[in-house]
């Protein structure tokens, strides 16, 4: 019996000892992003709205240490379209916690369950003003209004930041992320931005309570006015001197 009870001991602390020879988590490293967009985007003429909060439904899909920033932008629309309407862009950020796969989720995945059907997709390439190429992932989808049931075609425009690379696609993002924690041993935490609108021509309120037309454009002149956006945007919210790959 003596016996049986020093040996279970011997058990318990060789096996409690293995407890230090696991390997340890790897560390987090931050995301070259900020999540403060900017007020005004002063060459291009876009000013944003307050910040937008997460909504309930968002809130109990993603991990609690999720974090996020949301604001619209508007500006006023072209000589063409019925006086005091705007363009009006929606900008995004989802910032991922430790686990990734309950923080970010590609657009064609979210979509859908917002009721929307993917159409098309493809690369959508856009030069920053500081001489940089990002590529974003661009969507085509198609959704009705709840009350008028009237379809209109909605437009995603998408990409991923890191600790040190901009992905514009799901598999390179999880490739990067892979690679990274098994060369580099380190986890990180990626945002998945996002540049959003619907080509239609509705009521909708400012900041200020104000009502106003959304200017219905085509999807060449959204093309350009994302363009125009994000190569201002990005490098007030990427930390470029961290970027070392663009993909």
């Amino acid at each position: 019996m003596l016996k049986r009870f020093f040996l279970l001991h011997a058990v318990l602390a060789g096996g409690l000892s293995l407890v230090f020879l696991l390997p340890k988590s790897p560390p987090l490293q931050a995301s070259a992003v900020s999540l403060e967009m900017p007020n005004l985007l002063v060459l291009s003429g876009w000013t944003a709205g307050p910040k937008i909060e997460p909504s309930e439904k968002e809130l109990k899909a993603l991990a609690q240490d999720t974090n996020f920033s949301r604001r619209n932008y508007y500006r006023a629309a072209g000589l063409e379209a019925p006086r005091g309407s705007r363009e009006m862009l929606q900008a995004s950020i989802v910032l991922s916690g430790k686990d990734i796969n309950n923080s970010v989720h590609r657009p064609e995945r979210c979509l859908p369950a917002q009721g929307l059907n993917l159409v098309s997709s493809r690369d959508f390439p856009v030069q920053l003003k500081g001489g940089q190429k990002i590529t974003l992932k661009r969507l085509v989808c198609t959704g009705s209004d709840l009350e008028t049931k009237a379809s209109y075609t909605h437009l995603n425009y998408y990409w991923f930041v890191g600790h040190d690379s901009v992905q514009h696609s799901h598999y390179g993002r999880t490739f990067k992320d892979m690679r990274d924690r098994l060369m580099e041993g380190y986890d990180q935490r990626w945002a998945y931005i996002t540049v959003s609108t619907n080509l239609v021509r509705s009521l909708a309120r400012d900041e200020s309570g104000q009502e106003f037309l959304t200017s219905k454009l085509s999807e060449e002149e959204t093309d350009r006015n994302v363009a125009e956006f994000v190569a201002e945007l990005a490098p007030e919210i990427l930390d470029l001197s961290a970027v070392k790959e663009w993909h």
